[in-house]
């Protein structure tokens, strides 16, 4: 599908990725989706969900080195192997259904991952590899149709007793190789084209701003007010999404 944005979405595409960049330079955590549900109120789910792999992929690159010794790889396996496998059922999803149904599934999808977050929801149960990878499944839909498969994981790992180096850790070398995976999902559906490339090439410039801006805001505002203030925008444009998807 060929990128036909005219110039006021180019400049509304490049305000948002800044923002959401600020946001993720912030609390490391928000970008997809903070894009995904305020990008898809004025393009089509499959112009901005494989952007948002080639942007994430860029984001968490950086980090590799730092991010290897420490990642719970007994977690991150599990994870990757349901991701795996549920990545091209949430991408043809993306495919096939309407815009407008999608547009409704991401907004439900944000809505009750920043409910659970916004609740301080504890998991109690099991964490084995059987639950590991059932959670990568769902994950992986959740990615492959509105590029928000990070959210679950970041909420159920940030439940359990995981210290934070080793959560922060493993979070961005799960964020790599599932963009990855929905990045070489999208190609296999006809998603990446030369517009595209040139979209997200464009888009890299904004969101790095962002991210620099929003690492330099992070040592003088409160992280748990920027939490709660991106928990609140995101119930906010997700409820919003709602609205306009069922009129």
């Amino acid at each position: 599908m060929e990128c036909l944005m005219s110039p006021i979405e180019w400049l509304l595409l490049g305000l948002v990725v800044m923002v959401a960049g600020l946001v993720r330079g912030c609390i490391g955590f928000g970008f997809s989706s903070l894009v995904v549900v305020s990008a898809t109120l004025f393009l089509e789910p499959v112009l901005v969900v494989p952007m948002l792999a080639m942007l994430e992929i860029v984001a968490s690159a950086q980090m590799i080195i730092h991010s290897w010794r420490d990642t719970a790889w007994s977690v991150l396996w599990p994870l990757l192997g349901g991701t795996l496998i549920a990545t091209p059922v949430g991408v043809m999803l993306l495919v096939i259904l309407e815009p407008d149904i999608v547009r409704l599934l991401i907004s439900v999808m944000v809505l009750i991952l920043s409910l659970l977050l916004f609740s301080g929801w504890q998991y109690k149960g099991s964490s084995g590899v059987k639950t590991l990878a059932v959670l990568g499944m769902g994950s992986g839909i959740c990615n492959g149709t509105a590029a928000v498969g990070g959210l679950p994981v970041a909420v159920f790992l940030t439940a359990t007793n995981i210290e934070i180096r080793t959560l922060r850790a493993t979070l961005v070398m799960f964020f790599l190789a599932t963009d990855i995976i929905l990045l070489m999902s999208s190609a296999g559906h006809g998603l990446v084209n030369k517009a595209l490339l040139l979209q997200s090439l464009v888009m890299v410039l904004p969101m790095l701003c962002g991210i620099f801006i929003g690492s330099h805001l992070f040592e003088r505002l409160p992280e748990q007010l920027l939490r709660r203030c991106v928990i609140g925008m995101l119930m906010l444009l997700s409820i919003t999404g709602i609205m306009l998807a069922l009129m």
